[in-house]
């Protein structure tokens, strides 16, 4: 059965709200009519027996649910998007390594992934990859390619045949290259090369020597920070303009001391200026249990808490610590979402699943394709096709279509536009099941609320108070 009229009523420590799905917004309201939106969302009421509902219905407010289909908004235009409008290509140019890093999805300690192996992408591949890519992006006039490994740095011969091959079959469009390395075979020669192509350099770094070198260690079990400091200070050195385009990645894990990390990011003149990207360790198909200490928790709640104090005006933003600003990004997103009040249509479907395939395609060292590679390799439910058999854009759809797997209790959800739920969150054997999925929705609904409160209350400290999308009763 349908449900009329879909909303979710929460309560700050200082006013009422309700958050309604059509619009996609939340509205402050009075104590009378909080009551009465309790009593329609435990079913005592209908909507039709509603006066609250009939009257912020005038206002293009809690109309009857639209949703007969969900289906992703992109599906009809995916055939023509993965022909004319694909944006980035990643190589996996070998799928070995010079580390063994503890944490590391390769490493044998998540089920269901693959183990570093000696599986190289030959050049015949490399060259048809990029002649796949370059023949469907003809509508952008830029185009990235990206290089992943391992450590992609191992095949640097390899990496330089693919740009320089890249570049000579592309014309009126801008390229770019990226890679995200372990920073320990950046040579004078490997560099040199990589600044003259304007590569977009990732570099893994987990803080001070003690933090780093606890996980990130060659496989005689020596750590890598002393070399990676010293190709990075070197690189400063020698290319001051190329070392603004180094970022670096620190996966956040439950052997390092946090407190330590950020002291060393925040008082390292070197990363004054230069973007540190933090990643916690991914719980999904761990083999074993990920547990942090209540000092990580402890520091992590007081970053949040600065970071949401500058929002409001109270702090100034340079004391707000990288180690949240995903956070901080995903909260300005949150807000231009609510206040953008788009009504929902017949069609739907949950906001997780990206354009597969299209933001980024994935070529395994072998020529088979994935939607990107944050997804296991060792599912067939992912591969989206191979080189030589072209893109499968059924299974590119079906993958998209998440939703369709509890499409009635899709149709009927609260959560349905807050849910940012994609198939790689999700676990399963070969096939995502209807239980499969269910067992992620009660976490995506409370993440979900939790936002929509944390918002609610950021308002009501002067966060954005000029927006029209909160509107106050």
């Amino acid at each position: 059965m349908q449900i009329d009229t879909i909303f979710k009523a929460f309560k700050t420590r200082k006013y009422n709200y309700v958050y309604d799905r059509h619009a996609n917004t939340v509205i402050r309201v009075n104590e009378d009519e909080f009551k009465e939106f309790q009593l329609l969302e435990n079913g005592k009421i209908s909507a039709e027996q509603s006066i609250i509902i009939e009257r912020y219905r005038d206002e293009d407010l809690f109309k009857k649910n639209t949703v007969i289909q969900i289906e992703h908004p992109s599906t009809l235009i995916m055939k023509s998007y993965l022909t004319s409008r694909m944006k980035q290509l990643t190589l996996q140019v070998t799928q070995q390594c010079n580390l063994r890093c503890g944490y590391c999805a390769y490493s044998g300690i998540y089920q269901g992934q693959r183990t570093h192996s000696n599986k190289r992408m030959s050049l015949e591949t490399a060259f048809k990859a990029i002649d796949f890519f370059l023949e469907r992006n003809g509508e952008l006039s830029e185009v990235v390619i990206g290089f992943y490994g391992g450590e992609p740095l191992l095949e640097f011969e390899l990496i330089k045949e693919c740009v320089d091959y890249a570049k000579s079959m592309v014309e009126g469009k801008r390229i770019r290259f990226n890679m995200t390395t372990n920073g320990t075979l950046l040579s004078d020669d490997v560099v040199d090369y990589l600044s003259e192509n304007d590569f977009d350099l990732s570099i893994s770094l987990d803080g001070s020597k003690t933090e780093h070198d606890t996980n990130r260690k060659f496989a005689n079990g020596d750590g890598s920070f002393d070399l990676i400091i010293s190709n990075v200070r070197r690189i400063a050195d020698r290319y001051p303009e190329f070392v603004s385009k180094l970022s670096f990645l620190t996966t956040i894990n439950p052997h390092i001391d946090i407190d330590c990390t950020l002291e060393y990011f925040n008082t390292d003149e070197f990363f004054n200026d230069k973007t540190i990207i933090f990643n916690s360790m991914n719980e999904k198909s761990y083999k074993g249990e990920i547990s942090y200490d209540r000092n990580y928790y402890m520091i992590r709640n007081y970053e949040y808490i600065k970071m949401l104090f500058s929002l409001v005006g109270k702090l100034d933003s340079n004391h707000v610590s990288p180690l949240v600003n995903r956070a901080k990004d995903a909260i300005r997103r949150r807000q231009e979402s609510i206040d953008s009040r788009i009504p929902l249509g017949i069609t739907a479907h949950p906001g997780g699943p990206c354009l597969a395939g299209v933001m980024r395609l994935f070529v395994r060292a072998d020529g088979t394709l994935f939607p990107c590679e944050r997804v296991s390799e060792m599912k067939d439910f992912f591969v989206i096709g191979t080189l030589d058999k072209g893109i499968d854009v059924d299974k590119i759809v079906h993958i998209m279509n998440i939703g369709k797997i509890t499409e009635t209790e899709c149709k009927n959800c609260w959560g349905l536009r807050q849910c940012e739920l994609c198939a790689s969150q999700i676990e399963f054997d070969m096939i995502i099941t209807k239980e499969d999925k269910i067992k992620e929705c009660s976490r995506c609904k409370n993440a979900a609320i939790a936002n929509l409160y944390e918002l609610s209350v950021l308002r009501e400290f002067g966060y954005d108070s000029e927006t029209v999308g909160m509107q106050q009763r």
